[in-house]
């Protein structure tokens, strides 16, 4: 009888400590949980905030330019440096002549470049700006893609170009100069006689760089500009074959944006609007001067213009941009925190221990948040409450701690 007893008293402390252990798990279970839900469960005070109102889009620059052609197709030595002002009559450059026709210039041009790049790298004056580009370059690069334009890749080999260059030696540098200079020596040994010399017609800003539209892109063809003309103009440009540079005049250019008819609505005529160049990280203020009625895709023209500044040479004819429309306030709500209950978008707030719903009208969103409107009724987020930021399952009612 006693052993018995014995084994029952055995059975009965093997049964407490199984009832311990099944105790001590499911406070771990409950209060791990409480720590899961406390971090999965935030609160956030909702607070007034102002934003820019942004539009991104691509601009194309009207501005007026002489293009500077020549009867000689052979090398060019300009006497004139890029972005350099001329008076009428000044020489900008001498042409040889290539008779033969061979692809003299471009060969010469490649020589020249290089001498004056090399040349350059001792000024200290000389600080080229080549981060546009190069950055353009990296961001296709690291997308999988090359960059559309040859001008990019030849801007980023540049750069890259001179980071080397200005890693040799002085020594070295002028001994590739003077071979340079012997390669494009030899390249015109026949031909040197100057056939002509090229002078500006008119006063105004000289550059190398052609791209074919400056006939047809000046300020006088935005007064009957189309979004359907805009497309046929950006198809058409003219041969640059004959073409060593052009002549930048007058203080007056525009920008025109192709934007949806919705977008393009929101401009106000004669006002001033913040644009922020990217490619090359300037920021101007122009003038809108005339939105034109939507074709039959649904596309506008928003058509800016700069008034007494210079053109800016620097801009390709076609720029990324970023157009501050205007400014908004309301109240700062993170996206992960907006719910739909019953048709309604809104948040949920934290008040007296429990959840509960307010709602919202967005009137922008932005990096992972959105603005909504501060509306002063019952029922809609105020400014102050604490807003629940949660990516689980939330229901009106539903206590918080």
């Amino acid at each position: 009888m006693a052993r018995v007893r014995k084994g029952q008293g055995a059975k009965l402390v093997v049964q407490i400590l199984v009832v311990l252990l099944l105790s001590f798990l499911l406070w771990g279970i409950l209060f791990f949980e409480a720590e899961r839900t406390e971090a999965a469960l935030r609160q956030e005070g909702a607070a007034m905030a102002t934003l820019d109102d942004t539009v991104y889009a691509t601009g194309y620059v009207f501005r007026d330019e002489i293009p500077l052609t020549s009867r000689d197709n052979g090398p060019v030595f300009y006497a004139a440096a890029s972005g350099s002002h001329l008076e009428a009559g000044d020489v900008l450059a001498t042409v040889y002549r290539d008779g033969a026709n061979t692809g003299m210039r471009a060969q010469a041009a490649v020589l020249l470049d290089g001498i004056e790049r090399l040349q350059a790298v001792d000024d200290p004056d000389y600080l080229p700006d080549y981060y546009g580009s190069y950055h353009a370059m990296m961001s296709s690069l690291c997308g999988g893609a090359l960059p559309g334009t040859d001008a990019d890749v030849r801007a980023v080999q540049a750069a890259l170009a001179l980071i080397a260059a200005r890693r040799e030696e002085k020594a070295v540098r002028e001994a590739r100069i003077a071979s340079l200079q012997a390669e494009l020596a030899a390249l015109i040994e026949n031909d040197l006689n100057a056939s002509e010399q090229v002078s500006a017609p008119v006063s105004g800003t000289f550059y190398r760089t052609v791209d074919g539209y400056e006939s047809v892109m000046g300020i006088a063809a935005v007064d009957t500009l189309t979004p359907g003309g805009l497309r046929a103009l950006l198809l058409s440009p003219q041969s640059t074959s004959a073409m060593i540079g052009r002549l930048l005049v007058g203080q007056v250019w525009y920008l025109a944006v192709p934007l949806s008819a919705d977008e393009a609505e929101v401009f106000i005529e004669g006002a001033a609007y913040e644009i922020d160049f990217l490619r090359t990280g300037e920021s101007i203020s122009l003038t809108m001067v005339r939105v034109t009625p939507p074709d039959t895709a649904g596309e506008a023209l928003v058509i800016f213009r700069a008034d007494g500044t210079p053109p800016p040479a620097d801009l390709a004819r076609n720029e990324e941009i970023r157009v501050t429309v205007g400014k908004q306030s309301g109240i700062l709500v993170p996206m992960v925190a907006l719910r739909e209950e019953n048709g309604q978008k809104g948040v949920f707030v934290a008040e007296d221990g429990k959840a509960r719903f307010r709602t919202v009208e967005v009137l922008t969103e932005r990096d992972g948040c959105c603005l909504v409107a501060p509306i002063a009724e019952e029922g809609y987020l105020q400014a102050g409450e604490q807003i629940v930021v949660t990516s689980r399952r939330i229901f009106d009612g539903k206590v918080l701690s």
